[in-house]
């Protein structure tokens, strides 16, 4: 019986030796949104990928993906989708400061883009994006994940109308928000997920998730 109890009490002394150390604390929302806005102004390139899910009055976009870049002033590429009242149409875009160049099946024509648009207004230290990070509210970390395959930290909060709007003019409500900063430091914002309040009663809300890769390295020619 004796040498029971030993090889017993050696069994739990090494079960105990050899259990999982604890998850470290989550770092405060606050700090991590902070720290990703203030990286987020020195970024001048990026690939980016946004989806819509519902109908925002005004707002005929469904999905856009594609590079943007500071340099000449502002300049984008990629495909969207779009929807308005009458028709869905997928075309791609070359976009250069003021003027936008779209390519659909039924040809290409050239225009002016919308200020709120422009590469300036969302990237930079000044750009919508930024703004964004700057303005949310009760932050909370919630957890840890793997996405666009960085190691990030989950953050929610709320965006008051008053940004919100400024970044989108079709907004004119509270958002909630979740955004994924990578762990590694400097935070690096990788993702965002923005709900808008449904416009009427019976409708539903929009969602909004935009994913930003290759920051920084992004070269448009």
């Amino acid at each position: 019986m004796r040498r029971l109890r030993l090889v017993l009490a050696l069994v739990l002394g090494l079960t105990s030796g050899c259990a999982a150390s604890p998850e470290p604390p989550l770092p405060a929302g606050a700090e991590l949104v902070s720290a990703a806005a203030r990286t987020f102004a020195t970024v001048r390139s990026t690939h980016f990928s946004l989806g819509v899910n519902g109908v925002l009055p005004g707002f005929p976009l469904r999905q856009i993906e594609g590079d943007a870049t500071l340099d000449d002033g502002g300049r984008a590429t990629g495909s969207a989708d779009v929807q308005d009242d009458v028709r869905r149409t997928k075309f791609t875009f070359d976009l250069r400061g003021g003027e936008v160049t779209r390519t659909d099946p039924s040809g290409t024509s050239r225009g002016p883009v919308p200020p709120e648009y422009a590469v300036p207004a969302l990237l930079g230290p000044d750009g919508g994006l930024r703004r964004l990070l700057d303005g949310v509210g009760s932050a909370v970390t919630e957890r840890r994940e793997r996405v666009e395959d960085v190691d990030a930290f989950r953050v929610g909060g709320v965006v008051p109308a008053a940004v919100a709007t400024r970044v989108l003019p079709q907004i004119h409500a509270d958002v909630i928000v979740k955004v994924w900063m990578s762990e590694s430091e400097p935070r690096r914002f990788v993702r965002l997920w923005l709900q808008v309040p449904p416009p009427g009663e019976h409708q539903s809300p929009v969602m909004f998730e935009l994913a930003l890769t290759r920051q920084n390295a992004v070269v448009l020619r």
